[in-house]
């Protein structure tokens, strides 16, 4: 029998903070389109508590983020010094959460919606350090998303960025069982701290098939300007060379992700008020044409690649905005996974050769049974 790939369909376990059941996406059994407006604090709650929150707890969450949104002294100072190497901003990250973990670990008070914060002002930190900017501090007076565009572009946002920004950050909240989810889960089973959990997590995401798409998507735009190429006539080079064509296809919508939909919009509008228009037209030109060559829609990755590009972000930046988005329901996943007790161990089915003996040890186990036989008949003489 063979095996479905990469689990695909495979059910392993139940959940109550989100579904793509039947391809629609829905966190705690809201529909996507109807949270897209939602104030992001008020989904974080949503996802770890199942419900909706009353203005009083809205206004706690709210307050409760914007004042731990600031990082030790300590990691800090550990942070620049690892920002001073050349290297991806995904893996300062995963240094970072481990750092997180150790300089900042207090079973009292580390309780996850602490943690989320910590992560925000984590990864803005990354962004500044990487373009020698100085750290900004958050203001008690704002919001959670306008603190945290705040902390990473250094400028005061707009309504309309923030309004956007929040639908962005709702969106990439959560996604039921995805790869870096998945890990985090893994991690979470053998109750391992939230810090371990995170840093794994961060891990998975890194990787282009899975968080590392949107760097790639910009990229490519970027070549398609550079080169002046026409752009059907890119996207052809690259399937004819085998190569994928980054931002398309998903496995579980094969008609269109939902999240897309949405951000397709918002890139748009976006994309004009910055004079990026040159970008969006030429995604939509690569987007008619992959879906008239291959019958594929964009997911998640493709238009918010351009969004975060409009906010000012290098596309090397792109995942770790991702992992500040998604660390909400990852942290809701971990929390599920360790109440559930359950250690997750598959099994798997091995295909590799069998019966191989190595070199000598049939011959020496010969000797050792001979001898084994010698030494039992002399006993059985003494006696």
């Amino acid at each position: 029998m063979k095996l479905p790939e990469g689990l695909a369909g495979v059910v392993i376990s139940e959940t109550k903070i989100s579904s793509t059941k039947d391809a629609i996406l829905t966190y705690a059994g809201y529909p996507i389109q109807e949270l897209s407006q939602a104030p992001y604090e008020e989904v974080v709650y949503l996802l770890w508590h199942k419900k909706l929150p009353t203005e009083t707890q809205l206004t706690e969450v709210r307050k409760q983020m914007v004042s731990d949104m600031v990082l030790p002294d300590e990691t800090i100072r550990l942070m620049k010094y690892i920002a001073l190497e050349p290297q991806h901003p995904m893996s300062i990250l995963r240094t970072t959460v481990s750092l997180l973990g150790t300089t900042h670990n207090n079973p009292k008070r580390d309780e996850p919606l602490r943690i989320l914060s910590k992560m925000l002002t984590a990864i803005a930190a990354i962004i500044r350090l990487r373009d020698n900017q100085e750290l900004m501090k958050v203001n008690p007076q704002w919001g959670v998303v306008e603190n945290f565009m705040y902390l990473f572009t250094g400028r005061c946002p707009t309504s309309q960025q923030v309004k956007m920004f929040n639908t962005v950050m709702v969106l990439h909240a959560d996604h039921e069982f995805n790869a870096s989810t998945f890990t985090a889960r893994v991690v979470a089973s053998t109750q391992a701290d939230y810090y371990s959990c995170l840093t794994a997590a961060v891990c998975a995401l890194k990787g282009p098939l899975h968080g590392g798409a949107n760097e790639q998507v910009f990229k490519m735009l970027e070549d398609i300007r550079t080169t002046g190429q026409k752009p059907i006539d890119y996207v052809n080079e690259r399937m004819a060379a085998g190569k994928k064509i980054m931002g398309f296809g998903h496995r579980i919508y094969k008609d269109g992700d939902p999240r897309a939909k949405i951000l397709r919009g918002i890139a748009e509008q976006i994309a004009e008020n910055t004079n990026n228009s040159v970008y969006f037209n030429l995604q939509e030109q690569i987007r008619d044409y992959m879906f008239e060559k291959t019958h594929l829609h964009p997911n998640v990755d493709y238009y918010t690649a351009l969004i975060y590009h409009c906010l000012g972000l290098d596309k090397s930046t792109f995942t770790t905005m991702f992992a500040a988005c998604r660390t909400a329901g990852w942290l809701a996943h971990i929390m599920e996974q360790q109440a559930d007790g359950c250690l997750i161990r598959p099994s798997s089915e091995y295909v590799g050769p069998i019966n191989r003996h190595y070199p000598g040890y049939e011959k020496e186990s010969q000797e050792n049974e001979q001898k084994k036989h010698s030494d039992s008949e002399r006993d059985s003489k003494d006696k």
